[in-house]
């Protein structure tokens, strides 16, 4: 892949495997480049004189005002299992994502 390191590469596959991604060449060189491109727009920011702005200029804003936390009944669970794919038990079902010798429920 041209335009990134080899590290970069070999991070983009690391956090693929981790997610279960399977990513063509197409796809790391994409995304690869974004990454890039990211980082040397965070570069330029790091640049920038910051040292007359203040850190805290959120200090003059109004504070939001508190609430009372209230518990609220909700049942409406078997409106939002009827919107899943499968559903079962009371619970939503969705494929098996990790590998290895586990007993089924």
């Amino acid at each position: 892949m041209s335009g990134t390191s080899d590290g970069l590469v070999e991070e983009i596959r690391r956090v693929a495997k981790l997610a279960m991604l399977e990513l063509n060449e197409d796809e790391m060189k994409h995304i690869g480049t974004q990454f890039k491109n990211i980082l040397d727009q965070l570069q330029k920011l790091s640049e920038l004189d910051t040292k007359d702005i203040n850190p805290f200029s959120l200090e003059d804003m109004e504070p939001m005002p508190w609430r009372k936390d209230e518990v609220v009944a909700w049942n409406r669970y078997s409106e939002v299992l009827s919107q899943a794919p499968v559903s079962e038990e009371g619970y939503f079902k969705v494929p098996r994502i990790v590998e290895g010798d586990h007993d089924e429920k």
